[in-house]
This record gives C-alpha cells, sequence and structure tokens, in this order.
C-alpha cells in the first residue's frame, strides 16, 4: 500500500513521517511568514478598492508607527523596556549575553519598586474621600428679575409712606437703601448659586463613579510612573443595558451613559510633530470581536452594509492587520496571546480622531448640511477595520477637542512624550543589577573550598568528583619516588560580599535621590530622622511634596480638560438644569497634596483658638457650624449628619429666644408678685411698681 507521506513499510501501511524539532519551528516559521505575506498582499489588493478616508487613515497610521518605531526619535522601545523592568526580566540580548557567561540571572526591581512608591503616593492624593476637584459658582450670579421687582417695589413703598409721614424724601438716603437691599440680595444670591454647585458637583461625581473613571484613574496612576506617558480617555458615549425592576419582574432597556477607561500606551499613536496633545490627531488601536460587531449592526450611526461586509470578508479568523513591531513581545510582559497566531479570533480595528477635509467626507456619504465648505477640515471621529469604515462622525465635543489625555511622569518641553521612572533609573537599575549579580556569583564561589585533585595519584576506581565528609582517598605511589606532590588539596576563594553589598546599596541611595522616592515609602527602615513616628510623618510630608510637580501635571493636562469636556456634554444633553453654564471647574489636586495634613491641623487649632465667649459673639453658632463640618469631612465622618443645618440652627435660636423670653416673662412676674406681697410703708417697692405699670 502507498504511504500518502510518501513511503511504505513492506507494504503492510502507511510510514510515520518523523520531523526534528528544529525542523518542524523552521517550517512552522515558514508557514508564518507566508500567511503574513498574504495578508500583506491582500491588503495591497484592497488598497485598490479603499475609500479615500479609509487610505487617507491608513496613511496616517502608517506614518506614525513608523515614526514610533524609529531607533532614535521613537519610543516603542522604550515602552518595552518599562515592561521588562516592571517585570524584572532582562532583554534578549542581555539575557543571551548572561547566560554565555555561564553567571546568575538575578534581577532587582529596583524600579518596580519605585513605580509602586510612587503609585500609592499618587493614590493617597486622587482616590481618598477628598474630591480632588470641585465647581465653583459663577463670579457674580446674578439676581433673579422677580427679586430686583420686589426690592424697588419695597424702596417705592417705603418713600411712599415717608412722604405720607410728612418725613423728607433724601436720594441719598434711598441710594443707601437700595445698595443695603441689592447688597442682601446679592449674597442670598450667592449662597443659592453656591448651595446649587455643590448639588451639581455631587451630581457629576455620580456620572463619574458610573462611568469607571475612577478606575480608570486607578490603572492610570500605574502607568504614569512606568511609561514615558499615560493616558485616560473620555467621556465615551455607549449603549448599555439598565435594568429597572417593577412589581417583580426585570425590565431591560438600552440606555446611552458615559464611560472612561485607561488606553495603554501601546495601543495609541498621534501626529509626530505636536508640542501638545491636544492638537495631534489621534489614532487607537481596539480590538473586537464578533459579537461585538454583531451589536454594531443594530445601533444608530453605523454603517451596517460595511459591518456584514467586515463579519463576511473576516470569517471566524479574525484579523490584526495593523501590525507593530512591539504587539509580540508586549503579549508574552502581558501574558496574553501572541497576536500573530490570534486564535482568539480578535478583529483589529483602528479609531481615527482628527482633522479630514470636507471633500474626503462628503465622499464617504457624510450629510452634505454638517460640511457647508469641502475645502475646509472637521474634526471628525471614524473607525476602519481593514478597508471598511464602519462609522464616521463629527466629532462631539463642542471644543473640538478628541477625548484623549495624556500626561508624563516628567514632562519634557515641546513634545507630549516625557520620561517615567525607568527612564530615570535605567543606568542605576543596571549598575546595580550588574553588582547583584556579581555578588551572588562570587558568594557561590566563596560558600565552599575549591578543591585541587591529582587523578594521577588516584587509586584505581578512586573518583575525584565524589565528595563528602570522612572520606577516606586511596592514592597511588609514584614509581620514580616522587611522591612529594599532594593527591588532594583545597584553598578558599576570597569572599568580596560586604564590598559588593556596600556598593548595591550605594546605588540603591542613589535611585532614592533620582526618582525622589524614598525607600520609606514601601516600608522600609527609614533611619536617621525617620527613627520616630514624627521624624517619618516629617519624611513622608517632604516626599509628598516632591511630588507636586507630578501633582500638577495631571491637574493641568488630565482633570481640567477631561473635567471641562464633561461639563460640555452634561450641558448638551441635560435637560434638568443640573448647571447653569457659569460653574467654573476647580481643580485641587496639588492643594489635596501639600495642605491635607496641614489644613486639618489648622481647623483644629482654629476651633480651638475661637474656643471663648468673644469669638462666638462675632462667629456664632453658624461660623462654627460651618467650621466643625469641614473638620468633620476631613477626617472621613459626614458633617451634614453630624452638625445640625443653618435651619435647624435657626430654629433652635429661636426656641432658645422664646424661652428666654418666657423666662424674662416669668422672672418679671414672680418679682411683682413678690413686690405686692412685701409692701408696706416704704415707698421704694409702690414708685418701682407704678413705674413699671
Amino acid at each position: 500500500m502507498a504511504n500518502p507521506v510518501g513511503g511504505a513499510i513492506g507494504g503492510t501501511g502507511p510510514m510515520l513521517r518523523v520531523i526534528p524539532g528544529g525542523a518542524l519551528d523552521r517550517m512552522e516559521a515558514e508557514q508564518n511568514r507566508k500567511d503574513a505575506q498574504a495578508r500583506e498582499d491582500a491588503a495591497k489588493i484592497s488598497q485598490t478598492t479603499m475609500t479615500n478616508l479609509a487610505a487617507y487613515i491608513r496613511s496616517q497610521f502608517e506614518m506614525m508607527r513608523n515614526h514610533r518605531n524609529n531607533v532614535t526619535a521613537g519610543w516603542s522601545e522604550r515602552l518595552l523596556a518599562a515592561l521588562r523592568a516592571f517585570n524584572g526580566q532582562y532583554d534578549a540580548t542581555k539575557l543571551q549575553e548572561i547566560r554565555n557567561f555561564g553567571g546568575s540571572e538575578v534581577y532587582a526591581r529596583i524600579i518596580a519598586m519605585k513605580c509602586r512608591g510612587a503609585s500609592s503616593l499618587l493614590r493617597d492624593v486622587y482616590l481618598q474621600a477628598d474630591r480632588p476637584w470641585g465647581l465653583n459658582e459663577g463670579p457674580d450670579p446674578a439676581i433673579p428679575e422677580n427679586i430686583l421687582a420686589a426690592l424697588m417695589k419695597l424702596v417705592e413703598t417705603e418713600v411712599q409712606t415717608n412722604a405720607a409721614a410728612g418725613a423728607p424724601v433724601d436720594p441719598a438716603t434711598i441710594r443707601d437703601r437700595v445698595n443695603q437691599l441689592m447688597g442682601a440680595a446679592r449674597n442670598a444670591a450667592k449662597k443659592k448659586a453656591s448651595i446649587q454647585a455643590k448639588i451639581a458637583e455631587d451630581k457629576i461625581d455620580e456620572y463619574l463613579v458610573e462611568g469607571g473613571f475612577y478606575k480608570a484613574l486607578a490603572e492610570f496612576l500605574v502607568d504614569l510612573p512606568l511609561f514615558p506617558f499615560a493616558c485616560i480617555k473620555g467621556p465615551i458615549v455607549r449603549v448599555v443595558p439598565s435594568v429597572e425592576w417593577k412589581n417583580g419582574t426585570a425590565i431591560s432597556t438600552n440606555k446611552p451613559r458615559l464611560f472612561w477607561q485607561r488606553v495603554s500606551p501601546f495601543d495609541i499613536w498621534f501626529t509626530p510633530g505636536v508640542a501638545d496633545i491636544e492638537d495631534a490627531s489621534v489614532i487607537e488601536k481596539q480590538r473586537l470581536t464578533r459579537a461585538d460587531l454583531n451589536d454594531l449592526l443594530d445601533l444608530p450611526g453605523y454603517n451596517k452594509e460595511e459591518v456584514q461586509a467586515v463579519l463576511l470578508e473576516y470569517g471566524n479568523g479574525g484579523l490584526n492587520d495593523n501590525w507593530d513591531q512591539t504587539d509580540s513581545e508586549r503579549a508574552d510582559q502581558e501574558n496574553r496571546e501572541n497576536p500573530m497566531y490570534n486564535r482568539s479570533g480578535l478583529i483589529s480595528c483602528l479609531e481615527f480622531n482628527g482633522n479630514v477635509q470636507g471633500l474626503q467626507l462628503l465622499q464617504q456619504g457624510m450629510d452634505p448640511d454638517l460640511i457647508p465648505d469641502p475645502l475646509r477640515d472637521y474634526m471628525v471621529q471614524a473607525w476602519l477595520i481593514g478597508t471598511h469604515i464602519i462609522k464616521v462622525q463629527m466629532t462631539p465635543s463642542p471644543r473640538k477637542r478628541h477625548p484623549y489625555f495624556i500626561t508624563s511622569f516628567e514632562k519634557v518641553p515641546g513634545t507630549p512624550v516625557g520620561n517615567g521612572l525607568p527612564d530615570i533609573l535605567t543606568d542605576v537599575a543596571d549598575v546595580a543589577n550588574a553588582t547583584l549579580r556579581a555578588l551572588v556569583n562570587n558568594l557561590s564561589i566563596a560558600s565552599g573550598p575549591q578543591v585541587v585533585v591529582n587523578d594521577d595519584r588516584l587509586g584505581d576506581g578512586e573518583d575525584g568528583e565524589d565528595l563528602y565528609a570522612w572520606k577516606r582517598w586511596h592514592v597511588k605511589s609514584d614509581p620514580l619516588g616522587n611522591n612529594t606532590q599532594v593527591p588532594i588539596s583545597f584553598f578558599q576563594p576570597a569572599s568580596n560580599a560586604n564590598e559588593l553589598l556596600a556598593v548595591y546599596q550605594k546605588f540603591n541611595d542613589l535611585a532614592d535621590d533620582l526618582s525622589a522616592i524614598p525607600r520609606y515609602l514601601s516600608g522600609q527602615s527609614a533611619g536617621g530622622a525617620g527613627r520616630t513616628a514624627s521624624g517619618l510623618a516629617m519624611l513622608m510630608g517632604n516626599a509628598s511634596k516632591i511630588l507636586q510637580t507630578v501633582a500638577a501635571n495631571i491637574d493641568r493636562d488630565i482633570f481640567d480638560p477631561l473635567l471641562s469636556s464633561l461639563y460640555d456634554m452634561i450641558m448638551l444633553t441635560d435637560d434638568s438644569g443640573l448647571l447653569s453654564g457659569d460653574e467654573t471647574i476647580k481643580i485641587m489636586g496639588v492643594t489635596v497634596a501639600i495642605q491635607r495634613e496641614t489644613q486639618r491641623s489648622r481647623q483644629l487649632e482654629f476651633l480651638q483658638i475661637t474656643a471663648n465667649p468673644i469669638d462666638n459673639a462675632i462667629i456664632g453658632p453658624k461660623g462654627r457650624a460651618s467650621v466643625l463640618r469641614t473638620v468633620a469631612d476631613t477626617i472621613g465622618m459626614d458633617g451634614e449628619d453630624i452638625v445640625p443645618s443653618e435651619d435647624q440652627l435657626n430654629a433652635m435660636q429661636q426656641q432658645a429666644a422664646q424661652q428666654a423670653e418666657q423666662q424674662a416673662q416669668m422672672g418679671a412676674q414672680a418679682q411683682g408678685g413678690q413686690n405686692k406681697t412685701g409692701a408696706t410703708g416704704d415707698m421704694g417697692p409702690r414708685t418701682n411698681l407704678s413705674q413699671g405699670a
């Protein structure tokens, strides 16, 4: 019987083909190369069928990708080096050199420790009970027209009353009265606006919580000290199922909601020539499943025919034609499937945010009413899969800004790409690792004696490799009488452990200085001033001050524009009157980092200083209640529940005043009764009574 593999064994059956492991690897590599070439050829063929917009987005992606992968000007290798440092792994070249030498592969994760310390400091600022942002009411809230009319009516009535009583009407008196009433009305309007801003602030925070902003922020704070830049995206609108229960029945409806997400620096590209990310066109690579695409078929705004074409064209095998040189190693470092194989069937999608000429948008089929001038550029969002534009729309932001917000641990002027801790500590970490490897190698060599064996002197059957305690060695005599050479000798290699440890410790100290992240933030002993609780608190405070610059970067580049975008979105979509449009965003990340403990201690000191009759008479119960609420909030307690509200304080004051008046009346009545009972020939009591009457 013929063997389909190519041979027969005695004509009785098929022969099993055995392929060596190395040959099999080469065959798989060759097949992968052919598959990649086929995909590239298909992409080139389909390039001719692309629309102008699809071709433009593809060309922009190629330009951005080539720049990022550039050896001298790009930062792809810096991203990979950061991941390796965080995971405690050497790059392939250095690891091979270490293995060729035959030494230890130990790795000191100094950079990872510093990154964790920096993230914990930033979490203390931005993920605590104290919000690092807020809303300020308008600078001078307008007085309602009905209030103004009532004020003028009141002044007019007072003037008429005085004129009817024969009192002279002085214009200066009228002006002062109007100013007095206007000042009172303005203060009332400011107070009302402040209360409304507080309500709006709580509502905005609900949007942030529901949309996963704080979860995205926590992941962003992990990226920030690690990579050359970190990115957070939002608000983006997603239609998600919402469940409401009525009479024990679940009613599911799809509702739009605002979301935020952390975007990996590996998945974002932007115009390489810009100095500010706000001015750049941005492309994000997303990975979709077929289920995700099926969900898009019935959503408004998506091109149903193009989505169906994607599902038909790429079948169940998925698509990843947006290759980047970092994909394979990144997948290994993140413990994900290598996208080269893509057994998960994921489909890569490019989301483009940038300016496009109106003529290309008209050719794509956009509404001509949205493009009055075809020669102008318009800010759009578009989603490209392969050669198919599945959706294109005008950017919803009234500020014409993309939803990506980027900053760096250490900013570099003139570029959105700064420096992370791996960039700052690479040289120090390399020297520390080299020292640690030398230390381990030296310890292993110096851990026991070295043995010199003269094989010529060993007896027959004696094994010079076998060593154990109390071993008896059988040796032979030299027939020529030269028996002075010792058959077995020992010597102890020198240990350089103390010197190497001192060098390693010195470079650890240098890493503290360069990173501004002291080791005691990770729980290690601080020494010196840190031996006492107060000294350690002082050092921790100094470390927080060092990160003020990083907090300022986050405030300026993330919170301020991101919350402004959310404010715009609410103003465009909310019809409940939650916001008036006069509010301003206030960012307090740096303030929280600097003044949290200081402000709290100052508030406690203020309470103690003003705890006297003179100051109480000045600030009154309402003023002291306001300070008490603030102090309670800063120590994690709800001041509104602990301290009575102003209405309750007013009611308590009125009740106290009524009780005091009743007691005074009762005292007067009791005094009058005593005077009547104790009246004698003395005229004093009778005169007081008549005066009292």
